[in-house]
């Protein structure tokens, strides 16, 4: 387990962490017993996946897999909500010095304001907005995480799976590498 410093990514990181040992506590005993799986799936579930070793397995791995993904998911959107949030509030000090301190009229500020806020709106934009303010291998690193991730939502089409799969400790540290590099 990592040190986490910002407290919405943190947050995130155990409650995945949390899920995850549950998770693979209780499959553990599926690879033993297929039918311990029907006290795990709900009861509608109950005997679908259960009738081979191999169909119990497979299921685990796919519930396995799709707490990966979303794992991923949430951690980036954690991180998403961390750096617009830290985004505007430094955005809404430039808008108040630029306002007290500029002579009217403000055409100007309000041009570049509908410029900033239309552009920085996704992760693609934040990582365009931060590249040069953190260091190399942080960057190289998000934007590994923003093509898996975008791999996963749009439903793994269009592009080819990554290469390299990072683990949720590594994805949640550098995750709260780059918002404290940008924090300073």
């Amino acid at each position: 387990m990592v040190t986490i410093n910002n407290e919405d990514v943190r947050e995130t990181y155990h409650y995945l962490l949390t899920l995850n040992v549950i998770v693979e506590k209780d499959f553990q005993h599926v690879k033993g017993n297929k039918s311990h799986l029907n006290k795990l799936v709900p009861s509608q579930l109950s005997g679908l996946y259960s009738q081979k070793q191999q169909d119990a397995l497979k299921f685990t791995d796919g519930v396995t897999r799709t707490l990966y993904d979303a794992s991923v998911v949430a951690l980036v959107t954690s991180f998403e909500r961390a750096v617009f949030a830290k985004y505007r509030t430094s955005y809404g000090t430039l808008r108040g010095v630029v306002r007290d301190s500029a002579a009217p009229p403000l055409d100007f500020f309000h041009s570049r304001e509908r410029f900033i806020n239309d552009s920085i709106d996704k992760l693609a934009g934040i990582l365009s907005l931060i590249d040069g303010i953190i260091d190399d291998p942080t960057m190289e690193k998000l934007k590994q995480i923003k093509d898996h991730r975008n791999y996963i939502v749009h439903g793994k089409r269009d592009s080819i799976a990554p290469a390299i799969e990072l683990d949720i400790d590594t994805i949640a540290k550098t995750l709260d590498n780059a918002i404290t590099s940008i924090s300073n």
